[in-house]
């Protein structure tokens, strides 16, 4: 039998492209939209008392006590617009699975190129929104610096005994160190602070890596995971397209979950998550809010999570394409998350 061989023109079969992100921290941590009309917002917290009722002589008048107060914050979101230009050219040239030779009209593949940019776009804001949920679990912050934008910080106050880097004989993986020990720990520091209950440990691959080396983890856990009525015991996998993250197992009242997803920075690979990272969290008690502030564009009447605009120019003949978000997270209970690097 000849050997098939497929020329160029017929080999038409487009590869997607394997980089749709996934917002794993902010909806997890952050479920909670905040719209506001306002370039700022404000957010009132309610203050914590845990004070103990005074003794007084049942024949003397009660000893008057301060009321409850709250703090109001108020914050300032960062801004992004992506912007991309699409000029006639881009739409002569064949859409991608488009047969050698074309197909298509230029009008189709402008709607096409249209489309695929404001997509762009808004999978590049909600990855910088994962990274600002990233930034704000680690350290109990927000730093916003870029071109021509002066830095700030946004600092939620978290107590700095929750923000460890273990080292020397210390970190995991070196002789005589369980992981388990150290999870214990932290649990109980997340208690003995601000009195949250820990649940979730998040866990990069190195850290989850060296975390299964501990017998006492192994044993403990319970991963009894199922497909189809088959048990999944193997390894876990994650930091693809679609499988970011995966839950390990639990032990008692904790979940632990394996968290990895890339992107760049001018062409620079980086990780949302570091490998040798691990965060334990109250759920329930961070209440992590993603708040968006007003657009500051007079044709943006509503508060939204993106503005697409586009509009066209003359000469030379071209589309500029621009979408717009002022997003910020805010962690109203920062101490219910503990960060540590663990290597």
């Amino acid at each position: 039998m000849e050997e098939l061989l497929l020329s160029t023109a017929e080999l038409v079969a487009v590869l997607p492209p394997h980089d749709r992100p996934e917002a794993f921290l902010r909806d997890r941590y952050f479920s909670t939209t905040v719209l506001s009309d306002m370039e700022q917002i404000v957010f009132d917290k309610i203050l914590p008392d845990r004070e103990l009722a005074p003794f007084v002589h049942p024949d003397v008048p009660g000893k008057d006590l301060a009321n409850r107060g709250f703090k109001a914050t108020s914050f300032t979101p960062a801004y992004v617009k992506p912007q991309n230009t699409l000029r006639p050219g881009g739409n002569m040239i064949r859409m991608p699975g488009e047969p050698i030779g074309g197909r298509n009209s230029p009008a189709q593949r402008y709607a096409y190129n249209l489309a695929t940019i404001i997509d762009d776009q808004d999978q590049r804001i909600t990855r910088r929104e994962e990274f600002m949920c990233s930034q704000v679990i680690r350290t109990g912050q927000v730093i916003v610096e870029g071109e021509d934008y002066p830095t700030q910080t946004v600092n939620f106050g978290r107590n700095a005994a929750l923000t460890i880097a273990l080292a020397g004989a210390a970190r995991w993986g070196e002789a005589g160190v369980d992981p388990m020990d150290d999870i214990e720990a932290w649990v109980q520091l997340l208690s003995d602070t601000s009195g949250f209950t820990a649940r979730e440990v998040l866990l990069g691959p190195g850290a989850a890596g060296l975390l299964k080396r501990s017998p006492r983890f192994l044993e403990a856990l319970d991963n009894r995971r199922q497909d189809g009525g088959i048990m999944q015991l193997g390894p876990v996998s994650t930091g693809a397209e679609n499988k970011y993250y995966a839950v390990l197992g639990t032990i008692g009242e904790l979940t632990f979950i394996q968290y990895s997803q890339p992107y760049t920075v001018g062409g620079v690979r980086n990780n949302f998550w570091p490998s040798m990272g691990v965060g334990i969290f109250d759920p329930f008690g961070f209440m992590g809010h993603f708040a968006y502030g007003a657009i500051l564009d007079n044709d943006a009447l509503l508060p939204m999570e993106r503005f697409p605009d586009m509009w066209r120019e003359r000469n030379p003949s071209r589309t500029i394409v621009q979408t717009q978000a002022a997003p910020l997270p805010i962690a109203p209970e920062p101490d219910a998350s503990l960060f540590a690097l663990v290597r």
